[in-house]
């Protein structure tokens, strides 16, 4: 499937890694310990309908760290204020986002470490880019994955999200390909697939759900494992 491609580019968060066991069990594990009574499933979803309300790009263009923890700090307040609020918000946040931001919240994919090292095996050149914050470099480290990379372009802090062509331009001038010497994969039809695919590049959607979503511009695999098929 990638055999023509000599770069592969991945999105991170939903393609190599996980959160774990979820948002919403690390969110109700931790505001338990601030008299929040909210429960897993409650809390996934209220996280869920604020992320769909909010802009990412809006950390895109003027980010620094202060920012970014003021963007995921308005997000988090409005997921609690509907379960019911937490004692000592501040305390509270200082302690959620520093949990985010490590290794033991999230889990690599099963397979994921082996495809990327036959990537690397076969010559294929391999980088990451997300819509993520300046805490992507700290993480990939410490999940061990960081130096398969060539770079990682995290949205926050080069400028520009996913799916605006710019972040995918900077990706290809970075590795040094043309866009039809590249694909991008990713769980996002709209950030991955159509973003890619606007920028010239080719883009393969993984969905690992039950009934997988389609596109017709780019072909859909159920595992990473798949790629090298």
């Amino acid at each position: 499937m990638i055999h023509s491609y000599k770069v592969v580019f991945f999105d991170a968060g939903g393609t190599l890694f996980h959160p774990y066991p979820s948002v919403g069990e690390i969110y109700a594990r931790v505001g338990a310990k601030y008299g929040c009574r909210g429960e897993a499933a409650q809390l996934e979803k209220l996280f869920r309908e604020a992320w769909l309300k909010r802009d990412f790009s809006s950390l895109s263009s003027r980010s620094n760290e202060k920012i970014e923890r003021d963007w995921w700090r308005e997000l988090v307040r409005e997921v609690f204020s509907a379960a019911g609020g937490v004692d000592d918000f501040e305390a509270f946040f200082d302690e959620l986002y520093r949990c985010f931001g490590e290794a033991g919240a999230w889990r690599v994919y099963p397979g994921a470490l082996e495809v990327l090292e036959e990537l690397k095996r076969r010559g294929k050149k391999i980088a990451v880019i997300s819509n993520w914050d300046s805490r992507l470099f700290n993480l990939c480290e410490g999940l061990g994955v960081k130096h398969y990379f060539e770079f990682i372009l995290a949205s926050a802090v080069f400028g520009a999200s996913k799916p605006s062509p710019r972040i995918f331009e900077e990706a290809l001038r970075k590795a040094g390909v043309k866009a039809r010497e590249a694909v991008h994969v990713g769980d996002s039809l709209e950030d991955d697939i159509e973003g890619a695919l606007g920028a010239g590049m080719k883009a393969i959607l993984i969905d690992r759900g039950r009934e997988p979503r389609k596109h017709p511009g780019a072909p859909t695999i159920r595992d990473l494992k798949d790629l090298l098929r």
